[in-house]
């Protein structure tokens, strides 16, 4: 609890912190707002005002007193300090208890080019004077300085204002941590407890937001996880139940051998021959399942190595029923193949062994002397195979995890039915590495159809 308490603090304290910058970017921006998008245009316009001014007052340079009147008013009024000078730096007239001092004559060239512009009269002050020429055009006669009047302070509504919207972004931002800190911590606690070992553990999450479908793909990555690790360890049981029984007979056989019992010696070959076929086909499939690397998780698209020669799709098929028929001759095989079947460029051995695996299985789950059909037609894409059967069928649940490796949809043992459910697996596996594709239709009660497509060979 104590650990989860501090990651909730962190992210909290990260969280507000990127709030704080927010709103110190908010500042920072009022201010450059401020500065160059009130300041600036209220400079500008303070300028044009006070050469207004100016060409007012120039005409009274031969009135002093209405000239006087006139600057008494201004600072009264707009609290704005003038001076009115010549050329050689005679005071006409001020409403300032000490004239502004006069400008150099580099300034005066200045005045004479620009009109009017602003200065410091000195570094170590702050205080801004505008001078402005009279008249303002012609030659320069005289000219007025002002002290540049500071722009007005926000209104205290807008402070108000500001002040409302940060704390509405501070609230804001600590419910936006809580939201954030919750099913973070909720992922991590599910995570972690996973990663413990107890693969029941699930996130739960029902939202409809970032987090949610974080949550589900969480919740089906476990459930892969889960799937896969029982698989395994039933894997681990029926190679050891298949193992047992064969090899059990066969040292009852070579027992009986030793003992020099010779004719129940010789009763007992066929049943070691079988025995050793079980074996020897057990091996073949564990084999393939690691080439294929399909105990592994191998990425769909990876494509394992293959020895492709060119082979008739006809061939193919007439090797796979006569070892249907040899296997199993208790079950009647029809095939039927259309003509114009075309050359396939495979790996025989490997596609050899995915026929003889959906037959196989046609064989294991329907009843002796039931019918299995073998179709073989040319398609648009090159070759189409069909294995039917009349047997029990799959149920529609396990329809979706047929293709999973070590998968049984029958969990029994029986040797009828033995096996560790890699035969639709390492089927698929190879369809696929071959570029074709496996497909399964199945009733319950009223058998299954495996449907296999594959491309034929290009044009020598």
């Amino acid at each position: 609890m104590t650990s989860r308490r501090r990651v909730t603090g962190r992210l909290l304290f990260r969280i507000g912190l990127v709030c704080l910058v927010q709103l110190l970017l908010f500042l920072m921006g009022m201010d450059l707002v401020r500065r160059y998008a009130l300041e600036e245009p209220w400079k500008k316009g303070l300028e044009r005002n006070m050469a207004y001014n100016v060409a007012e007052w120039a005409p009274l340079r031969d009135r002093p007193e209405a000239l006087r009147a006139a600057l008494a008013r201004v600072r009264q009024r707009l609290d704005m300090r003038v001076s009115l000078l010549s050329l050689d730096g005679t005071v006409l007239s001020t409403n300032t208890q000490r004239a502004f001092v006069p400008l150099s004559p580099t300034m005066l060239e200045r005045l004479e080019k620009e009109r009017v512009f602003t200065y410091s009269e000195r570094k170590d002050r702050p205080e801004r004077l505008v001078a402005v020429a009279i008249p303002d055009k012609g030659p320069l006669e005289a000219y007025a300085i002002i002290r540049e009047t500071k722009p007005p302070p926000p209104p205290t509504h807008m402070m108000a204002l500001i002040t409302v919207m940060l704390v509405c972004t501070a609230i804001t931002s600590l419910v936006f941590a809580q939201t954030l800190a919750i099913p973070l911590q909720r992922l991590a606690g599910a995570a972690r407890a996973f990663g413990e070992g107890r693969l029941d553990t699930r996130v739960g999450m029902r939202r409809r937001d970032e987090f949610g479908q974080v949550s589900e793909a969480f919740d089906e990555m476990a459930e892969r996880i889960t799937l896969l690790l029982r698989s395994q360890k039933e894997l681990l049981a029926n190679v050891s139940h298949e193992l047992r029984t064969p090899l059990a007979r066969i040292r009852v056989a070579l027992d009986l051998a030793n003992e020099g019992d010779a004719s129940l010696a010789r009763e007992s070959l066929a049943d070691i021959a079988e025995d050793l076929g079980e074996l020897e086909r057990l091996v073949q499939d564990v084999l393939t399942a690691a080439r294929l690397d399909l105990t592994t998780g191998q990425s769909p698209g990876a494509t394992p190595p293959l020895r492709r020669e060119r082979v008739e799709a006809q061939v193919l098929m007439d090797k796979a029923a006569a070892r249907f028929r040899s296997a199993r001759p208790e079950h009647r095989l029809d095939v039927t193949m259309d003509p114009g079947l075309p050359v396939l460029e495979v790996d025989p051995v490997l596609l050899r062994r995915a026929i003889d695996n959906l037959l196989d299985n046609a064989g294991k789950y329907s009843e002796p002397h039931t019918t299995v059909r073998l179709r073989a037609r040319p398609s648009s894409a090159g070759l189409e195979v069909e294995v039917a059967d009349e047997g029990i069928g799959i149920d529609a649940k396990d329809m979706e995890q047929l293709f999973t490796p070590f998968f049984r949809s029958d969990r029994s043992r029986a040797r009828k039915t033995g096996g560790v459910g890699l035969g639709l697996a390492l089927a698929r596996r190879i369809v696929v590495a071959h570029g074709g594709s496996l497909s399964l239709e199945s009733q319950p009660g009223q058998g299954t159809t495996a449907r296999v497509t594959l491309p034929a060979a290009p044009q020598a």
